[in-house]
């Protein structure tokens, strides 16, 4: 065990330990960070999580053996105000009870709800404050669930968004672009600002040695099919794909019910095509993965999406999958386009025979999987990332 920094790290995380992504991009870091820093955690577990007994315990043993000290709280979702206040109060007091009792140095806050106690211990005590931002939060609750640009609650975060920018120490976001975005629109120096992708542990998702079919194409779609996606663009290429090639197959990763799903298919008359949908436990994912052809997805393009680089980018790369999406931002076109491990597609033109045979010579050939992997380990990498964060953290 190495010696410790003397600093204290309050980490404050809205994600869940006990969900897929709270356990990928909270606790894993935080284990390694553990090896430097003393972590005090806090984080607002769902009650259904808390509920599994075999989950807690294996969470909270990571914990310990780390040498993290977890504080949980329970995250109420219903839509009634006094589970909504609840929430607010648990953001709002329990890191101020936490400060109280810890020397704390450094506060580090995942996405925006948790800034909602940084006004308030700013007045009592003295730390160093990264905003590890994840997206824009308000604009993303605007253009995925229609939150209106003249209510309370968008107006409000949006000034508490303000506020945290310019009290940061350092701010930690997915793209360039968001960076760029932060740099001019808020006037902060650019060097404290960093960029660290979504991190890919490469001990759970590795390429394959089997050989695949090279007739049968795979196509695989993961994660939601709604709010930030648009389905029906997808649904639409994979109708165009089958002019070209019958012996096609589309695997669906998702929570969605075959009674979500169905209403799409039959809206795009595809019906006939082999079209799976499940939903799997995180342990299970590059299993299904490796077995793609191509992970495909059409993000819809907002201001928001700036900010965006979703975790499933690194984890089928990873996998040594090739990725088919919109240009939805900068660095997903340049990542693409500049590395050749995937395709930038544009979802408002129809798939030309030219196209499609392109793209299949693309995915099936035979060094596509090392190119992917390969560039999977330089640009989303779990040892990267902790580097990057470790170096904030002494650095502030």
């Amino acid at each position: 065990m190495r010696s410790k920094d003397n600093k204290r790290v309050l980490y404050i995380s809205p994600d869940g330990l006990m969900e897929p992504l709270g356990d990928s991009q909270v606790l894993k870091y935080l284990e390694n960070l553990a090896l430097d820093f003393q972590i005090e955690l806090i984080s607002f577990e769902k009650a259904e999580d808390l509920n599994d007994q075999q989950k807690f315990s294996h969470i909270q043993k990571r914990c310990s053996n780390a040498g993290i000290n977890w504080h949980f709280k329970k995250y109420r979702k219903n839509i009634f105000l006094i589970s909504q206040l609840s929430n607010m109060l648990n953001f709002l007091l329990f890191p101020l009870i936490l400060m109280a009792r810890k020397k704390i140095a450094i506060v580090h806050i995942r996405s925006y709800m948790p800034g909602l106690t940084i006004p308030l211990i700013s007045l009592f005590f003295n730390f160093k404050f990264i905003f590890d931002i994840r997206g824009f939060w308000a604009d993303e609750k605007h253009d995925r669930l229609g939150w209106s640009k003249r209510s309370v609650k968008y107006k409000f975060f949006k000034q508490l968004e303000i506020y945290l920018f310019r009290r940061a120490d350092a701010i930690v976001t997915l793209t360039n672009g968001a960076k760029k975005y932060i740099q001019t629109k808020f006037n902060k120096d650019i060097r404290k600002i960093f960029v660290i992708r979504t991190c890919v542990d490469f001990q759970e998702f590795q390429p394959s040695k089997n050989l695949k079919d090279t007739q049968n194409l795979v196509i695989g779609y993961l994660g939601t099919i709604d709010t930030a996606y648009n389905f029906d663009s997808f649904l639409a290429l994979i109708k165009d794909i089958k002019k070209y090639h019958q012996q096609i197959e589309v695997r669906l990763l998702t929570k969605a019910t075959r009674e979500d799903i169905e209403p799409y298919l039959i809206k795009h008359n595809i019906q006939d095509i082999n079209i799976t949908n499940q939903y799997l436990r995180r342990d299970q994912l590059r299993d299904a993965i490796i077995q793609f052809d191509l992970l495909a997805f059409c993000l819809k393009e907002n201001f928001s999406i700036l900010a965006s680089m979703p975790t499933k980018i690194g984890e089928s790369l990873a996998c040594g999958i090739p990725i088919l999406c919109n240009s939805f931002n900068e660095d997903i076109e340049q990542i693409i386009t500049s590395e050749g491990v995937g395709e930038i597609y544009d979802f408002h033109e129809a798939l030309t025979e030219k196209k499609f045979n392109a793209l299949l010579l693309k995915i099936k050939s035979e060094n596509i999987s090392k190119l992917c992997s390969d560039f999977s380990q330089k640009e989303f990498s779990l040892d990267s990332g902790t580097l990057s964060y470790k170096k904030i953290y002494q650095g502030i």
